[in-house]
């Protein structure tokens, strides 16, 4: 039985806050076979038009991007002291299935994730939501509209605790502030019963990769999940989320995460058992870039055996609550961890 050697064996301080908007399609709606980017374009657009007086500007006076939100929630923050990637403190999951059209009448969800205080931002996300509906979603269709939708409940998630708060519920017009926020400790609590699981399972871990995965080494992308490439991408995103936005960098027995003693030597030696594996091609429009942009990775599933997955386990966890790779804020990286009936990020 895998017991934690007290709370401060691993200290990550983060929060993750997953809020899933309920919606209903009330003019068809047309999308492209990867639905994140159309998502994450509306969200932006309509982030921008609403609140930011000075999103058109191009540079953005330092001053205006202290005060303004949404300045602050899409853009990255400009730290040179900040170790690690700088990460954007929320990611998008949208809808899973491979519907190309949407009829009226149509019910589907996506979900936004804020991590650390970043809870701060509901109220735009609510109005930005109701103004993504308003304004049509997706590719045009023959009338030469995007196709519409109202958001009618959002509901704060847990898939660690299986808890659900509505903070708008249906026909209600008052949005609560209340979160059912992922936590560390739930996390640790997770880790204990996965291992004891895959104790009785022989080791073996499914990883089920369900929206595009772009993990890269030497600035060229992986082609496959690597296994110690996948385990180093999973403890830099969620080091680097709670640097950034929660209480601070990651600790190990009350020191700070060492990468090549703590992580490094239990991640050379987990091993890939058997894998179904496709590279899905997809792009997408980057208005940052203004250009096209290849949001391709791999999708499928990987079972990896290892000898002790203790070390490991917790940072896998975290990445099934924040998503990994690039183009997270676009709907990648959407990972779920199995072992034998147990499930976790998988159906959700």
């Amino acid at each position: 039985m895998y017991t934690p050697r007290g709370s401060d064996s691993l200290s990550i301080p983060l929060t993750a806050h997953h809020l899933r908007f309920s919606c209903r399609a009330v003019q068809p709606i047309l999308w492209h076979p990867f639905k994140g980017s159309a998502l994450r374009g509306a969200f932006v657009g309509v982030l921008r038009r609403t609140f930011c007086p000075e999103w058109r500007a191009g540079e953005t006076d330092p001053i205006h991007v202290q005060l303004c939100p949404v300045c602050q929630l899409l853009a990255a923050p400009n730290d040179e002291e900040t170790p690690g990637d700088v990460r954007r403190p929320y990611a998008i999951r949208p809808p899973l299935d491979e519907d190309l059209r949407y009829e009226l009448g149509r019910e589907f969800s996506f979900t936004i994730t804020l991590f650390g205080e970043s809870l701060l931002y509901l109220p735009y996300l609510v109005l930005t939501a109701g103004g993504m509906g308003a304004t049509g979603i997706g590719r045009k269709g023959a009338d030469g509209q995007r196709g519409r939708f109202t958001v009618e409940r959002i509901d704060s998630l847990n898939p660690l605790t299986g808890e659900s708060v509505a903070l708008l519920g249906t026909g209600e017009q008052m949005v609560q502030a209340v979160s059912a926020p992922v936590t560390h400790a739930q996390v640790l609590a997770a880790s204990q019963e996965g291992a004891e699981l895959l104790t009785a399972s022989q080791n073996r871990l499914t990883l089920h990769f369900l929206t595009p995965t772009r993990l890269t080494q030497d600035e060229h992308k992986l082609e496959k999940p690597q296994p110690f490439q996948v385990m180093k991408a999973a403890v830099l995103r969620a080091a680097d989320l709670s640097a950034q936005y929660g209480g601070g960098r990651p600790t190990v027995e009350g020191r700070p995460l060492h990468l090549k003693t703590d992580i490094y030597p239990h991640a050379d030696r987990v091993q890939v058992v058997a894998d179904e594996i496709r590279w899905w091609d997809v792009s997408g429009y980057s208005g940052r870039l203004e250009r096209e942009q290849r949001l391709g990775g791999f999708v499928g599933w990987v079972v990896y055996w290892a000898v002790d997955w203790r070390p490991l386990l917790p940072w896998l966890l975290w990445a099934s609550q924040t998503q990994m790779g690039k183009n997270v804020v676009k709907g990648s990286g959407i990972v779920g961890l199995g072992v034998g009936d147990w499930r976790l990020g998988i159906g959700e």
